[in-house]
């Protein structure tokens, strides 16, 4: 009777246990601030420490582990008052709330002749993120004089790669694949093909400029040419099943598309997230809000899924924020 009982009690353990595995698995939150634009802007600011100030409040609620700055952060600034040192202080509040931080450069870093500093200043948090994320590898730098910062590591079933993909042309605010013996494209390709691949859409792609066209001329002049996106294309085509998404800022919307080879066949999606400062932008509506994109990931079985949420850090009351 008791070694009955004694299996039984095992039985149920076991059943708790495989439906717990099943409804949790291995999950966590990502957050997305983009295009703060501290350059010596009093409100962007006073925006950016708002998102910041947000994250660190709702890191424990949200699961918020951690946090991509998709580029355009900082530039300009006299001596001992640079900006790219005031937006790091700033963020570096999110390493010592138990929160790592990712900065990304973007294009007004780069056309502002601060991509050297951008790497001296961030340099010390990239070391910080080898001792902290999985399997982290950084591209050495520079290469052709270019400063470029091209990164990625592994995070709870996923891979999370980091390309820069922005223009040196003067004047250019478009993407540019700095296809050349260590540039992005090649580092790109390289990390893509040999990163980890056991489940499905665990790819995440990272940049400031979103890997996509729009169709509107005056907004795809800022974004890549139609050769660069075929290029893209064909070589993601291969790997499309563990592609998910490109997160992206530099058009300071929130906006989504996908990416198609063919009609039918879906190679990835892009999420592209809003300024933290007001920029309007058509065809946005006048939101004022300080925009976080949260991203709630399950890693669980053999497919990663991700839930996407647009957070107002001004809003008093923390909700779940719209799905985009």
């Amino acid at each position: 009777m008791l070694r009955k009982c004694f299996k039984t009690q095992l039985a149920l353990l076991a059943s708790v246990i495989l439906i717990t595995s099943a409804g949790y698995g291995e999950t966590f939150s990502f957050a997305i601030i983009a295009d703060p634009h501290i350059d010596g802007n009093v409100d962007n600011k006073a925006k950016f420490i708002s998102a910041v100030d947000w994250i660190i409040s709702n890191k424990d609620k949200k699961d918020i582990q951690l946090v991509f700055v998709v580029g355009d952060i900082a530039w300009g600034g006299y001596r001992s008052d640079r900006k790219l040192r005031i937006a790091r202080a700033i963020l570096d509040r999110l390493n010592h709330a138990g929160v790592p931080y990712i900065p990304i450069i973007g294009d007004n870093e780069i056309q502002r002749r601060c991509e050297k500093e951008f790497d001296h200043t961030f340099n010390k948090q990239y070391q910080y993120l080898r001792g902290v994320l999985g399997h982290w590898r950084k591209a050495p730098t520079p290469v052709e004089r270019k400063y470029l910062q091209n990164f990625s590591f592994d995070y709870k079933g996923c891979h999370f790669v980091s390309c820069d993909f922005n223009s040196r042309e003067s004047g250019d605010e478009g993407g540019e694949l700095h296809d050349f013996a260590g540039g992005s494209w090649p580092w790109f390709r390289n990390d893509i093909a040999t990163c980890p691949k056991a489940k499905k859409e665990s790819i995440v792609m990272i940049t400031h400029i979103g890997m996509f066209r729009t169709g509107f001329g005056s907004a795809d002049k800022f974004l890549f040419s139609q050769d660069e996106m075929d290029r893209i294309k064909s070589f993601l085509y291969d790997y499309r099943e563990y592609v998910d998404s490109n997160y992206a800022g530099h058009i300071h919307q929130n906006w989504h598309s996908v990416v198609w080879s063919g009609l039918f066949t879906t190679l990835y999606h892009v999420r592209t997230t809003d300024e933290t400062w007001h920029c309007r932008q058509w065809p946005e509506t006048n939101d004022k809000g300080v925009t976080i994109r949260l991203v709630q990931v399950n890693s669980d079985g053999n497919k990663v899924t991700y839930r996407q949420h647009l957070e107002d850090a001004q809003e008093l009351d923390v909700n779940d924020g719209t799905q985009q």
